[in-house]
C-alpha cells in the first residue's frame, strides 16, 4: 500500500514542482517553445527594421498615389485669378521709356504680370489657362500696344472661343494695323502722344460700336514718357479697378441666380 502511494501521480507532481522551484530560471538551452517545435523568440535588436506588413502598406500607398505633397501646378494658380497683363515696347532710347513705367504699374496692380511685346505667344497661352469667369485686361505701350491689339484679334476666333477682353489699354501704339478694335473688346482706352509725329498712331475705331466702347485721349507727353505720366497711370488704375468690380458683381449675381 505504501509503495502505491509513493508512485501515485499526485506525489510525483509535488516532487517535480519542488525540484523546479529550486532551479533558478535563468534561461535554459531549450525553451518551452523549442520543445513544441517552434522557433524561439529573439530579443528585439536596437536597430528597428520595417516589418513586411509595413513595407506592403507603404507600397500600396505609393501605388494609390499617396505621395508627398508637391507644389501646385502653375496653370492651376493662374486659373482662378484675373488675367492682367502689361506689355512693354521695344527697350531702346526713343521707342520705350525703359525705366519701369509699364513694369512699375504691373508691380502695383494685384495679379498684374509684366511681359515684353515679344512675349505675345506666351501671354496668349496664359490667357487660355485663365478661367472664362475671370476678366482679361491688356495694357500695352508702344510695340506693346500693338501686341495687345494683336492678342485681342487672336482671341476673337473660334480657336480661342471668341474670348472677351474686358479692358484694353493702348499707350501710343506703334504699328500700321492696330487702329481697328475687334468686337470681343468691351472697352478700349487709347492714349495718344501729340509730340512725336513719327510715333503717333492715330485714334482707334471700334469695329462694332454697339459692343465696344473706345475712348481716345490726346496727351502732351512724349512717346517715351506717356506710360510714366501719373495722370495716365491714375486713369488706368481706375479703369482696372472698375473692371474688376463689375466682373465681381456680375459673378455674384450669376451665383445668386444659380442658388435660387
Amino acid at each position: 500500500m505504501d509503495s502505491v502511494q509513493q508512485n501515485s501521480p499526485s506525489s510525483k507532481a509535488q516532487q517535480n514542482m519542488k525540484a523546479f522551484s529550486k532551479k533558478p530560471f535563468t534561461g535554459s538551452k531549450k525553451m518551452p517553445s523549442e520543445l513544441k517545435g517552434e522557433k524561439p523568440t529573439e530579443k528585439p535588436s536596437s536597430n528597428v527594421e520595417i516589418s513586411q506588413t509595413a513595407k506592403v502598406i507603404n507600397k500600396k500607398k505609393q501605388v494609390q498615389g499617396m505621395e508627398p505633397i508637391k507644389k501646385p501646378d502653375q496653370s492651376l494658380l493662374l486659373k482662378n485669378k484675373p488675367g492682367i497683363f502689361f506689355l512693354s515696347g521695344f527697350d531702346i532710347q526713343g521707342l520705350s521709356s525703359g525705366d519701369g513705367g509699364v513694369s512699375g504699374m504691373a508691380e502695383n496692380v494685384p495679379h498684374g504680370r509684366h511681359f515684353s511685346w515679344k512675349d505675345e505667344d506666351r501671354v496668349l497661352e496664359e490667357i487660355t489657362q485663365t478661367s472664362v469667369q475671370q476678366p482679361i485686361i491688356l495694357v500695352g505701350h508702344s510695340l506693346g500696344g500693338d501686341a495687345v491689339v494683336n492678342l485681342a484679334n487672336r482671341l476673337n476666333s473660334m480657336e480661342h472661343g471668341f474670348r472677351n477682353v474686358d479692358l484694353l489699354v493702348t499707350l501710343d501704339s506703334v504699328g500700321f494695323d492696330n487702329d481697328l478694335i475687334p468686337p470681343n473688346v468691351k472697352r478700349n482706352l487709347n492714349f495718344i502722344g501729340d509730340e512725336d509725329v513719327f510715333f503717333n498712331d492715330g485714334p482707334n475705331i471700334a469695329r462694332d460700336e454697339g459692343r465696344t466702347k473706345v475712348f481716345n485721349e490726346i496727351r502732351s507727353e512724349m512717346h517715351t514718357g506717356i506710360d510714366d505720366s501719373k495722370e495716365v497711370q491714375k486713369k488706368i488704375f481706375s479703369a482696372i479697378s472698375g473692371t474688376l468690380s463689375e466682373n465681381r458683381s456680375f459673378n455674384e449675381l450669376v451665383n445668386k441666380f444659380l442658388r435660387s
